[in-house]
């Protein structure tokens, strides 16, 4: 510890810097490297340090107990010998670059040597066992002692480094004052204890992140006992939590996507149909309305052309011309070996195949394994049949097929005439009838899949219900049934309107005087005993209100499938007995419960029109389908998952019981041993408890059954349940396993009810979400999560510029998984012509493809949409417009709204989708292109990079390039439950986006890794078929990150002469979300200087902006002289704050919320500190701009841009180009921040005064530690009053360096120290501008009011002053203070006088061998007398007066810098 003279001359010396310095002491970086040369330097800069380490511990270790230096010898030597020291030294990037290789080059194989974990993981798993807790643990602290030791030996510098204990203090502080081989090697010991330390933890939080991102995850039950068990379910609950699969099996998360994907491919090609209906229909009408003179209006023809061809599509040869369902047996579906592709008509290996070309009867045999064609003995290929055989009959085998017959022929012929007369071209009447055909095609499809699930008696069964209900099946379309959740569908969401309701009023009262009640005459008062118009409106009300639909194709359900039932309808149109045994009198009206099938005539056409009956091909198709969609999806996904499930329970049995092979080199029979090599994959499904056990260990507790007990309770899991028509097994396991059940046992009505899981994935099965509906949480949703939704919607999807920053943005996807944007013309052109959004540039030319990729979960997935549409529908906000009539104004104004939002939102998914596509593409032509390069034909087996046996073929590669652009491209599917939940909280925006970059990120470079690291058998041969592409994704992943930004940052600082001394001050007057961004500079032509913010732009952000907020902490600390280690945390701790800032952070409208509440709020100030109201303004004022304000932050459109670039219209010497603030806008630099390439103007005159007002706050938070500690009531020491001085001044002091650094960088972006004087003498601080010009601190004056209030306080209490005490150590202590230089980070290291440990007088033998061995000479002990008594720290009031005057006068000992 240094002497107070000794820091003294310290000071002197620091302050004897010649001011002409000042811009180095500030630190604003050399310019003698870049930081890319820099890092260069660090590697090999970083292998010299670890020879420099390793001979500098030896020379101190013979230096022991002899006066020499040779340890200082070695350290000059090796400065002469590094010629990379120097360069790396010169920026943060390369002083990490160089600390990483030194320490990391032999701490990692020293850890892996040390823990030998992977090795006994390996084996573990190979003898199908795990390692216990307590087992990793130790091996994990066994390779934190060995790195911790070579941390010790090899550091090359360890004060240079410096310790976590320098910055949190503690046994781990480095000795800096000492300079003896005793000291360096005690350091270098604290050194390797933190490395020990440090390594242990981030072994073990390696060892949690890679369970937890293991993509099968805890397929097991929990394991071990007490610890081990305690950290399987913790890291279990993280996983779920945090992981895109969440508490699913890996097979039951991609089953499921799969399942969404495939409804998504069926709306999408309805959609498609529904468009060329409307497309068609619309020019027909205008064409032929034009003709006649405009005598009918387009609108109506419309109307008249979409009610006949909506009877042309229902129609069929049926009775009452209706439709009729044909059942056909076909072969059954296979798949082509070379392309991969389905069909119905068989399968086989085609050389010659076009997509969607029919496929011939046999093809040519191939070879797998020799991968070429078979010849027989005449050299002639050998055919084969496309038809799947079956085995048992030696016939292809036949599947049923459900059709629909064709559409009446009178109806037909009549809707052709009509089109004629109308003037439709042969084209659009093609287009008409195609959609017809393929939509009764597409409900063929939907019943297919419906009845192939049933056992041949339930397919009878639902072959005589098909028959009478097809019609009402298909022909659902009613508005009050839309958008509702759940299986019954209710009416509520679409109310009838004024005029239907008025309508039908009348008609009721109507039938109800012909029935013969006594209903009161039109437009009089009803006399007592007659009905009135109330009555019939509560009849009215309680028909619409109470009618019901269930959803999906269910015969076990009240009424026959597609029939609406009605829960109150007038008794008069139901004619019953019970009603005119128990109203004879007709003075009331009873009502039934029926259904609209019973309903005859007129009444049943009044019932449809009140619940809004559409006649429209469009909505047939789309509510048609959608309806059975889901039912079938969702069908084929549980029986698929029961065909994995038994696929994977096989495997795990073969391997568990040993079985039978061919070794391949002597080609017999052999017999392996059971569990013979690594573990398959576990099942997931199981028939009990029991069998649970056998798979996945664990005890009865950690399994829990899906949905058990009768079929009721099945509907938590399937909510197309019917008990009606039981289900066949899905495979020959399942069928076996229900041959063997009671006859019971066999009706099964879903394929995974009653089977066992593992608890946390039984209940996902069975999780539903109901939506809160107290008052509290309708308050919530209406006030935040709404608003909060509609502004994320505004400033996004609603807002045009967005859009072009969103598109531009994207293509960063591409490129950082190594595809050039726009390289390959061929994929932009297929992207571009299979986005679904509306526009004259050759959208939706490519539907079929698009259809593909939906079923792919390619496309579809914008994270920041589909986050927003799910806020909204948290909220259900919407639905209360809904429920009013919807001829009312505000709701027709909605709808209205709804169709530029849905056309805005399909243009925010084209933006998304466009990259996706383009990145597909090009994952499947490189994919492709790497396996054909190794070797690899059409038809022939490999194994992919995923462990799993392929065909190579079309269907693989689309496979493949799926998976890869799920895994590296943002997908809403797969963003975490957790982080979707976090949604519902005022907190964050768009939170799931940043979520899904830190997922994609790190997986592209595991991807990379994986590839380059991956091989396979082709052709006898083991080779890497993907070496190339893992290399050139990583080099994708570094330019995007790394090299582009900082290349043009570097550029623009190189063409416009731009010192790094400018850019660093250029950063301390950037706004605080640009202070840790990426910023290429500019400089105008009045020398000023502007930059972009290239973060706005860069989608990987999030993963850069922690490591430069490190870089730029560690670059600022190197004026300090205790290492770089203490930056580095303090980086990391900032880094943190960067990196949670989006999912903590106020969203867009809480914050504006934050800003005007006057309780719990900002009372009128925002998060900037900008006032947005004055205090002396009226109440009115205030709740004027208070309104304002929170308007604002709904509004869409980029308004504040919009305004922007209408000021830079005007003409340069117009007044109007100024903002109310007096800035003045270009055309050109508002037009670039359309893509948000805007530069903005650095202005440092504008910004000081912000910089002085956070003085001045901090000024007073600084006195405020003091006064708050030593003027809050009760007795306070001396002690506690030194303390609070010391530590009011440390703060004061970070205050004043802070804003001396803004002077300086000031003074560099070229502002005058007049201009600086003026700013702050305006602001009252005149004395302190004086001292900080120098570079000198002023300590914290303690006022004589504050002096007086000590005196006041020891007297009401009775005891001494204890500022009269102090108050000469406050003085000693200020004086020397006042020495302090602002230009370094060097506030002094004082230790409180009062807080000092009695060292008692030792045994004169121990006082001569401390005195003997210690190399410096130390103070005198204070109360040296006090022999016996224990080393404590003595309260200062039990010192007697020497020892208190002792204390005092031995302030220097305490003191250093």
């Amino acid at each position: 510890m240094a002497t107070l003279a000794e820091w003294q001359a310290q000071q002197v010396k620091d302050n004897a810097v010649d001011v002409s310095q000042a811009s180095e002491d500030f630190n604003f970086g050399s310019e003698d490297s870049g930081w890319l040369a820099s890092m260069a330097a660090g590697v090999p800069s970083g292998i010299f340090k670890i020879f420099e380490g390793a001979a500098t511990l030896g020379a101190t270790l013979l230096d022991l107990g002899v006066d020499k230096d040779r340890a200082d010898s070695v350290e000059a030597f090796f400065d002469k010998i590094n010629p990379f020291d120097e360069a790396a030294s010169a920026t943060a990037a390369g002083k990490i670059t160089e600390l990483i290789i030194n320490l990391g080059v032999p701490g990692a194989p020293a850890f892996k040597i040390g823990s030998g974990l992977a090795k006994a993981t390996l084996k573990a798993k190979e003898a199908g066992t795990y390692l216990s807790f307590g087992e990793k643990a130790r091996r994990l602290g066994q390779g934190a002692l060995a790195t911790g030791a070579t941390d010790a030996i090899f550091v090359g510098d360890v004060e240079a480094t410096g310790s976590f204990g320098d910055f949190m203090g503690g046994p781990t502080q480095l000795d800096r004052d000492s300079d003896t081989p005793v000291s360096e090697i005690l350091n270098r010991l604290k050194f390797g204890i933190e490395g020990s330390a440090f390594a242990g933890a981030i072994g073990g939080v390696g060892y949690g992140i890679s369970a937890i991102r293991n993509s099968k995850g805890f397929a097991k039950a929990p394991e071990g006992t007490g610890m081990n068990l305690a950290m399987d379910k913790f890291l279990r609950t993280v996983s779920g939590g945090v992981t895109s699969k969440g508490f699913k099996n890996i097979n039951q998360f991609l089953i499921d996507n799969a399942r969404r994907g495939n409804v998504d491919a069926d709306l999408n090609r309805i959609a498609t149909f529904r468009d060329t209906i409307d497309d068609n229909v619309i020019a027909v009408a205008e064409k032929y309305s034009k003709t006649i003179g405009n005598k009918i209006s387009s609108p109506k023809l419309q109307k008249e052309l979409l009610e006949e061809m909506q009877e042309v599509m229902v129609s069929g040869g049926g009775k009452d011309g209706k439709m009729v369902p044909l059942f056909n047996a076909v072969d059954e579906i296979g798949e082509d070996a070379l392309t991969g592709r389905q069909f119905k008509t068989g399968s086989g290996l085609l050389e010659k195949y076009k997509p969607g070309s029919p496929l011939p009867d046999k093809v040519v045999k191939w070879d797998k394994k020799k991968g070429q064609r078979v010849l027989d003995s005449a050299g002639k290929e050998v055919m084969e049949s496309t038809k799947v055989i079956d085995p048992t009959t030696g016939r292809p085998k036949k599947m049923v097929r459900v059709d629909i017959d064709g559409v009446n022929s009178e109806k037909r012929k009549a809707f052709i005439a009509k089109l004629k007369k109308y003037g439709a071209t042969k084209k659009e009447r093609r287009d008409l009838f195609d959609t017809i055909t393929d939509g009764r095609e597409m409900f063929g499809e939907m019943f297919t899949g419906i009845g192939r699930r049933l056992t041949p008696d339930s397919f009878e069964k639902f072959k005589d219900v098909l028959k009478v209900s097809l019609n009402d099946v298909v022909d659902r379309g009613y508005s009050v049934f839309r958008n509702n959740a759940g299986q019954t569908t209710v009416a509520k969401n679409y109310p009838p309107t004024n005029d239907i309701i008025k309508k039908t009023v009348n008609y009721y009262k109507r039938v109800a005087r012909q029935k013969g009640y006594n209903v009161a005459a039109p437009g009089k008062k009803p006399e007592p005993g007659q009905l009135g118009d109330e009555v019939f409106e509560k009849l009215v009300d309680q028909t619409w209100r109470t009618a019901t639909m269930d959803k999906g194709f269910i015969t076990a359900s009240q009424v026959k499938p597609g029939t609406v039932k009605l829960g109150s309808v007038p008794e008069f149109f139901t004619n019953s007995v019970r009603s005119n045994l128990d109203n004879a009198s007709k003075k009331f009206i009873g009502t039934d419960v029926s259904n609209l099938a019973e309903i005859t005539k007129v009444d049943k056409l009044v019932i449809q029109r009140l619940l809004g009956k559409n006649k429209n091909p469009m909505s047939t198709l789309v509510d048609g389908v959608s309806n059975l969609s889901a039912q079938v999806r969702s069908g084929q996904a549980f029986d698929e998952m029961v065909v994995k499930n038994n696929i994977l329970k096989t495997a795990w049995s073969r391997w568990d019981k040993g079985f039978k092979t061919i070794d391949p080199k002597t080609k017999k029979e052999i017999q392996v041993a059971p569990r013979t090599g690594p573990e398959p994959e576990s099942p997931f499904l199981f028939e009990n408890q029991g069998e649970a056990q056998k798979f996945l260990g664990g005890v009865a507790s950690d399994f829990k059954e899906i949905a058990p007990g009768a079929a009721d309770s099945s509907r938590v899991i399937d909510r197309f349940i019917d008990t009606n028509l039981p289900l066949k097994g899905v495979d020959d396991i399942e069928k076996a396993r229900l041959a063997n059940l009671t006859e019971a046992g066999q009706r099964i009505s879903n394929p995974i009810a009653g089977k066992w899981a593992l608890k946390e994935v039984a209940e996902t099965f069975m999780k539903s979400e109901e939506a809160s509906k107290s008052l509290a949480a309708q308050i919530y949703n209406n006030l935040v999560l709404y608003p909060k939704g509609t502004s994320q919607m505004a400033k996004t999807v609603l807002a045009p510029f967005t859009h072009a920053r969103n598109f531009l943005s994207a293509t960063s996807f591409a490129a950082a998984n190594g595809h050039l944007p726009f390289g390959n013309i061929d994929d932009v052109k297929k992207a571009w012509n299979s986005l679904q959004a509306p526009g004259p540039f050759g959208f939706k030319k490519s539907n079929e493809f698009y259809q593909e990729l939906l079923r792919l979960g390619v496309v579809n997935s914008s994270v920041r949409l589909r986050q927003v549409q799910d806020l909204l529908q948290d909220a259900k906000f919407g639905a209360i417009l809904n429920n009013v009539n919807s001829d009312w104004a505000l709701n027709k104004l909605m709808r209205r709204f709804n169709k530029i939002k849905k056309g805005a939102e399909d243009a925010y998914t084209a933006e998304d989708d466009f990259w996706k596509i383009f990145t597909f593409l090009g994952e499947k032509t490189k994919i492709s292109n790497a396996y054909k390069n190794s070797g690899l034909r059409l038809g022939q087996e490999f194994t992919d990079i995923n462990g799993v046996k392929r065909l190579f073929n079309d269907r693989t590669m689309n496979e493949l390039s799926a998976d890869l652009v799920r895994n590296t491209v943002p997908n809403y599917s797969y963003v975490s439950e957790f982080i979707k939940g976090l949604r519902k909280l005022p907190l964050g925006n768009f939170i799931a986006f940043p979520a899904e970059i830190l997922r994609t990120g790190v997986n592209i470079v595991d991807t990379a890794l994986r590839e380059i690291n991956y091989s396979t058998m082709i052709n006898g041969q083991i080779v890497k078929p993907l070496v190339g592409r893992g290399r050139q994704r990583l080099m994708g992943m570094a330019i995007t990150t790394a090299a582009i930004p900082l290349g043009i940052t570097a550029a623009t600082k190189t063409i416009y002469d731009i010192t790094e001394d400018e850019v660093n001050a250029m950063k301390r007057y950037v706004a605080d979300w640009s202070k840790n961004s990426v910023l290429i500079p500019f400089r105008k032509e009045d020398g000023t200087l502007q930059y972009i913010d290239f973060s706005h732009l860069n989608a990987y952000d999030t993963l850069t902006r922690p490591i430069q907020t490190v870089l730029n902490k560690v670059e600022a600390g190197k004026a300090d002289e205790d290492g770089i280690m203490d930056d580095f945390i303090l980086g990391l701790i900032e880094s943190t704050k960067e990196l949670g800032a989006p999912f903590i952070s106020e969203s867009i409208w809480t914050e504006a919320l934050q800003d005007v509440a006057p309780i719990l709020g900002r009372n009128g100030t925002d998060s900037e500190g900008r006032r947005i109201w004055n205090p002396q303004d009226s109440r009115g004022d205030k709740l004027s701009k208070a309104l304002s304000h929170l308007v604002e932050a709904q509004l869409p459109l980029n308004w504040r841009q919009l305004e922007r670039l209408g000021l830079s219209m005007f003409p340069a010497d117009s007044e109007g180009r100024f903002s109310e603030r007096g800035d003045e806008y270009t055309f050109g630099n508002e037009a670039l921040g359309i893509l948000g390439m805007r530069r903005v103007d650095v202005n440092p005159k504008k910004s000081f005064n912000y910089k002085v007002s956070d003085y001045k706050k901090g000024v007073r938070n600084s006195r405020g530690l003091f006064t708050s500690a030593t003027l809050k009531g009760g007795i306070v020491s001396p002690e506690n009053l030194i303390d609070a001085y010391i530590n009011a001044n440390r703060s004061l002091y970070q205050v004043n360096r802070e804003l001396y650094q803004d002077i300086q960088a000031a003074q560099v972006l070229g502002m005058s120290e007049d201009s600086l004087s003026e700013g702050m003498i305006k602001r009252g601080e005149r004395k302190a501008f004086n001292s900080l010009i120098e570079g000198e601190f002023r300590p914290l004056k303690i006022s004589k009011d504050v002096q007086d209030i000590f005196e006041i306080r020891a007297s009401e209490l009775g005891v001494a002053n204890p500022y009269e005490r102090a108050e000469s150590v406050i003085d000693s202590i200020s004086d020397q203070l006042s020495s302090a230089s602002l230009r370094g980070d060097l506030f002094p290291d004082i230790t409180n006088p009062f807080d000092i440990a009695i060292i008692p007088n030792l045994v004169d033998q121990v006082s001569e061998m401390v005195t003997s061995t210690a190399t410096t000479t130390a103070p005198g002990f204070v109360g040296q007398g006090n022999v016996g008594i224990p080393t404590t720290n003595v309260p200062y009031e039990r010192l007697n007066t020497d020892q208190k005057i002792n204390k005092a006068n031995n302030l220097d000992n305490f003191i250093k810098p």
